[in-house]
């Protein structure tokens, strides 16, 4: 590595490092080498080595210019720490996070999720095989679509795919297997909330109530255009999910109403 200034990526999968001396060796490279982007250390460290310290050590030794990591299968347990997390929430160029097969827990998911609300960065997130429940993974997809209201569903992470073989992957397009654009996935998520009212009859008295604020009203209109033949509900249905809510509906329950609806984002805009 050290004599390959070019090199980009380099794969120790499954090759035993047992030693620290060895870890600090391998950071340090990391740290200096002018052009690595990819590690992978999947399986590589044994139950007798503080794992979770290790992974620290190499993130923080390539924050500035890793985007693949893989280290999965190596009995990652934080012990409460939220490195990960912190280390997620400064929106370093890492695109690509493999942790399958851990030890990581509901709280690591949590802690995860909040991270998430604040990266743009990551792409995918693998962290199948650990000890998550569904409480923690329900985190996580909430970090992905928040549908409580527009605002937090617009806030939400439109950028990372996780990947989790129970839940289908909210951010992922199903027909490109690649992650949706980011702007996109905004007004389908919007679009899911409106269609969710929708069936409640309960838009306009969401206006009413001000959950909605005046700016979201090109990105109401937007959604209803562009993303009428689907929209991302609950538990993220496929596209050829029979409850979607078409555009006509909403758009004749806005304009039934659209006196009291325009008076109200009318009041708004003062």
């Amino acid at each position: 590595m050290q004599n390959n200034p070019v090199l980009k990526e380099f794969d120790l999968d499954h090759i035993s490092i047992d030693h620290n001396d060895d870890v600090s060796q391998l950071c340090d490279i990391i740290k200096e080498h002018p052009s690595i982007e990819t590690i992978g250390l999947v399986g590589c460290f044994g139950d007798d080595m503080a794992v979770h310290n290790i992974l620290c050590s190499i993130m923080t030794a390539g924050a500035s210019k890793l985007k693949k990591v893989e280290f999965g299968s190596n009995s990652i347990s934080t012990g409460g720490s939220t490195f990960i997390s912190d280390f997620l929430v400064t929106n370093p160029p890492l695109e690509y996070l493999e942790l399958t097969k851990n030890r990581l827990d509901d709280k690591d998911a949590i802690s995860i999720a909040g991270a998430l609300k604040h990266n743009t960065n990551l792409h995918y997130l693998d962290l199948d095989g650990n000890s998550i429940t569904d409480l923690g993974w329900k985190a996580l997809h909430k970090a992905e679509f928040d549908g409580k209201s527009l605002t937090s569903a617009a806030d939400s992470n439109h950028a990372c795919v996780i990947i989790n073989s129970e839940f289908v992957e909210i951010n992922r397009d199903l027909e490109t297997d690649e992650p949706f654009r980011r702007s996109a996935l905004r007004s389908k998520k919007i679009y899911s909330v409106l269609s969710a009212r929708n069936k409640e009859g309960s838009n306009v008295q969401h206006l009413e109530d001000g959950d909605t604020p005046i700016e979201f009203l090109p990105d109401i209109l937007g959604a209803i255009q562009r993303y009428s033949e689907y929209h991302r509900g609950d538990n993220a249905p496929s596209r050829e999910n029979d409850d979607d809510v078409g555009a006509l509906s909403l758009v004749f329950e806005l304009m039934r109403r659209w006196d009291k609806a325009f008076s109200v984002f009318s009041t708004l805009g003062r």
